[in-house]
C-alpha cells in the first residue's frame, strides 16, 4: 500500500486528488493499494470560494474556461470530468437579475458569463464528491476534519502529519497545498485603522454613510471591497437608456481608491476567448524561449520584454489588417514582420505599419503613460478616461479588438515566460524588478475583472459615490490630535504637483499579501520553517519569502537537502515560481494539472516498480 496525504484541498489539493484518482482509474497504479488522507477543516474543495459568500463577488474568469478536468484525451469521460459552466447548467442555475438562482425562470448562463464566486465554491465541493465516489477499489479516501500543524519524518523514511485534533496520520508521500495562507501583521499604527478586505462581512456591518473610506488598491480585490461597500449596503445598478447608473440606498460611505501605479486594472473581453494553443506566434517561438532559457540569469526588461513587445505589435497590426481588409491581409503583415524581425529591420516595418494603421504602443500599454498630473482633477479624469476606453476595447464582440488581442500575448505566453523566470533563471537586479514592478504590470493587463465591473466603476463614479483623487502612491499616516476631525487617518498625494491630504475613517486593503514562511500565521507553516525542513528562496543573500524548492516540487531544508517524501503547490510557491494564484484549469492554466500530475507520478510509479500492492491499513494513531 502506499499513503499519501494531501494537506489543504482547495483548488490544488482538489487537482491532486484528482490526478491520483484518475491515474488510478486509468490503471496506471499497476494493482497497488492506495490510501489517501485527505486533511481539510473546512468544507472539502471549496478553499477561498467559500458557498456562503453573496452574489455580487464574482469570479474574475469566463466559467467555460474553468475547469478541474481539462483532459480531453482520455478513452471514457469520468462523472467528474465536466467544468464549471457544465456544473452550473445541469444543476438548473439560471441568471435572474444578478444572482445565480435553480430554477426555470430568468436568463440561461452562457460560457462567457463570469458567475458569483459562491458557484465555484459549490462546484470545487461536488467535483471532491465525485472523485470519492468514483474512486475505484483499492483507492480509500479519508477526510480529516482537523488542520495540519506539523509534518515530522520518521526513522523508518515515512512522515507523521500532526493535526489539531490530537490524532497523528502515517504517510509514504505528503503533498502541501496550505493555498493562501495569512501572514501575521504588526497592529497599525497609533491613529490608523486598517481594515482586511475578506470577509466582506467584516466591514460591511461596520461603516456607513456618516464615513469615508479609503481602499489601498485598483485590481480584483479592491473592486470586491468596493462593490462589497455599495451593493453590499443596499444600492443597485440599474440600465437606464443603454447606460448603467447606480441607484444608491443612502447607506453607502464615501468612497475613494488608490494604488501604488496609479493604473486602474484592464477588464476581461466581454466573450471571454481563451487562444492558448491556438495562436501561431511570429516572434515569440519556442525557440526564442528556449534560447533564453539555456542563457540563464537573463534581464527581464532589455531581453524578454522586448520580445513579448514585439509579439504585441504583430498581433495588433495583423488584426488591424484583417478588419480592414481580409485575413490575407493580416497574414501578408505578420510574414513582413516575421522577416523584418529576422533581418533586424523591425522598428522600420512597425513605422510603416503605424503610417497605414496609425501608432501602436505595448509599452506603453505595459507601463501606462509617462505623464505628471498636476491637480488632483487632472488625474480623476484621466483614471475615468482609462477605464472608459479600455471598456470600449473590452466590449468588441468576439474578442476582435487590436489592443485586447494583443494584451493577450501576455496570457497565452504566461507559461513559456515562467520557464525563463522561475528557479533562479533572472538575474538578483532583474528578479527584484520583476516581482516590484513587471509582474504586476502583466497582471494588471491579463487578470483584470470582467468587464461589467469596470461599467460599475464609471457608474459609481457618476453617482458620486466613488472617486480617485490621490495621485499614485499616496502616503498613510495619523492625524495630528489637533486636525479638527475624529477621522484619524490621514491619506496624502506624493505625485500631483498641487498636493492634497484627507482624512479617513479607515483604509480596507484592496490587495492580499504573498504568503511567506517566515512570519507566516499558519501553524504548520512556522513549525516546518523553524524545523528547517521548509527554507526560503534566496538570491544569493537575498531572502525572498517563497519556499525553496526544486524542478520536481521537494521543498529544500535549511541545509540543503531535498525533502523526497513532501511536496508544495500554490500560491506558497510564488516567487521560485510565478503566476500561481490562478485555479487550475485548461489551455492558460494548464501547467498546475502537469506539475502535480508530475508528483502523482511519480509517488505511483515507484510504488508499482516496488510492487507495494500488499494489503495495509490506514495508519492513524491517537495521542494520549
Amino acid at each position: 500500500m502506499v499513503s499519501i496525504a494531501i494537506v489543504g484541498l482547495g483548488p490544488w489539493g482538489v487537482c491532486a486528488l484528482e490526478r491520483i484518482v484518475t491515474t488510478a482509474r486509468e490503471g496506471s497504479s499497476l494493482g497497488s493499494r492506495i490510501a489517501v488522507h485527505v486533511i481539510e477543516p473546512r468544507l472539502p474543495g471549496a478553499g477561498v470560494y467559500d458557498p456562503a459568500q453573496p452574489d455580487y463577488l464574482l469570479l474574475n474568469n469566463p466559467c467555460g474556461q474553468l475547469s478541474l478536468y481539462p483532459f480531453g484525451e482520455t478513452s471514457e469521460r469520468p462523472p467528474y470530468g465536466i467544468g464549471l459552466f457544465e456544473w452550473a447548467v445541469a444543476r438548473g442555475y439560471r441568471w435572474v437579475g444578478d444572482r445565480c438562482v435553480v430554477g426555470r425562470g430568468g436568463e440561461p448562463i452562457e460560457p462567457h458569463h463570469f458567475l458569483p464566486r459562491r458557484l465555484m465554491g459549490e462546484y470545487l465541493h461536488w467535483f471532491y464528491i465525485q472523485l470519492r465516489r468514483s474512486a475505484p477499489r483499492g483507492v480509500e479516501i479519508v477526510h480529516h476534519r482537523a488542520e495540519a500543524v506539523d509534518v515530522i519524518g520518521r526513522r523508518d523514511g515515512r512522515e507523521l502529519v500532526c493535526l489539531s485534533d490530537g490524532r497523528r496520520v502515517v504517510a509514504d508521500h505528503v503533498i502541501l497545498t496550505p493555498g493562501h495562507t495569512a501572514n501575521r501583521r504588526a497592529p497599525a499604527p497609533a491613529g490608523i485603522v486598517e481594515l482586511e478586505p475578506y470577509p466582506v462581512a467584516g466591514y460591511v456591518d461596520r461603516l456607513g454613510a456618516e464615513d469615508r473610506v479609503a481602499v489601498s488598491g485598483m485590481g480584483l480585490v479592491a473592486i470586491d471591497v468596493v462593490i462589497a461597500l455599495t451593493v453590499g449596503r443596499g444600492g443597485r445598478f440599474v440600465e437606464r437608456a443603454g447606460a448603467l447608473r447606480y441607484r444608491a440606498s443612502g447607506r453607502e460611505p464615501t468612497l475613494r481608491m488608490f494604488s501604488r501605479s496609479g493604473l486602474p486594472f484592464t477588464a476581461k473581453s466581454v466573450t471571454g476567448i481563451d487562444r492558448t494553443g491556438v495562436y501561431r506566434p511570429v516572434i515569440c517561438t519556442p525557440e526564442a524561449f528556449e534560447e533564453l532559457v539555456s542563457r540563464r540569469l537573463v534581464d527581464v526588461r532589455a531581453e524578454l520584454l522586448p520580445l513579448l513587445f514585439a509579439e504585441m505589435s504583430a498581433r495588433y497590426y495583423a488584426q488591424v489588417a484583417y478588419q480592414t481588409g481580409s485575413l490575407s491581409d493580416a497574414r501578408q503583415v505578420r510574414e513582413r514582420l516575421r522577416g523584418a524581425w529576422e533581418r533586424g529591420s523591425f522598428d522600420a516595418e512597425l513605422a510603416g505599419l503605424a503610417g497605414r494603421f496609425g501608432r501602436f504602443d505595448p509599452e506603453e500599454l505595459f507601463f501606462g503613460p509617462r505623464r505628471a498630473h498636476r491637480t488632483s482633477g487632472q488625474y480623476a479624469h484621466f483614471v475615468y478616461d482609462s477605464l472608459a476606453r479600455d471598456l470600449r476595447e473590452a466590449e468588441v464582440p468576439d474578442g476582435a479588438s487590436p489592443v485586447k488581442s494583443a494584451t493577450e500575448v501576455l496570457r497565452i505566453f504566461r507559461d513559456p515566460m515562467r520557464s525563463v523566470v522561475e528557479q533562479g533563471g533572472i538575474s538578483l537586479d532583474s528578479y527584484l524588478d520583476f516581482n516590484s514592478g513587471i509582474r504586476s504590470r502583466i497582471h494588471r493587463l491579463v487578470a483584470g475583472p470582467p468587464a461589467i465591473r469596470s461599467r460599475q466603476l464609471l457608474a459609481l463614479v457618476d453617482a458620486g459615490v466613488l472617486s480617485m483623487p490621490y495621485g499614485p502612491s499616496p502616503s498613510i499616516r495619523a492625524a495630528a490630535p489637533d486636525a479638527g476631525d475624529p477621522r484619524g487617518t490621514l491619506i496624502c498625494s506624493t505625485a500631483l504637483e498641487r498636493p492634497i491630504s484627507e482624512p479617513v475613517s479607515a483604509v480596507v486593503r484592496g490587495h492580499l499579501d504573498e504568503p511567506r514562511l517566515r512570519g507566516s500565521a499558519s501553524r504548520l507553516l512556522r513549525r516546518l520553517y523553524r524545523s528547517g525542513r521548509l527554507s526560503q528562496f534566496c538570491y544569493g543573500d537575498v531572502r525572498v519569502g517563497s519556499v525553496d524548492l526544486t524542478p520536481e516540487s521537494h521543498p529544500i531544508s535549511v541545509d540543503g537537502a531535498p525533502q523526497q517524501r513532501l511536496w508544495v503547490f500554490g500560491v506558497l510557491t510564488e516567487g521560485i515560481r510565478h503566476f500561481t494564484h490562478y485555479i487550475p484549469s485548461p489551455r492558460s492554466r494548464i501547467r498546475a494539472f502537469e506539475d502535480i500530475g508530475a508528483c502523482v507520478g511519480q509517488i505511483l510509479g515507484e510504488a508499482a516498480a516496488t510492487g507495494d500492492a500488499a494489503p495495509g491499513a490506514l495508519l492513524v494513531e491517537q495521542v494520549a
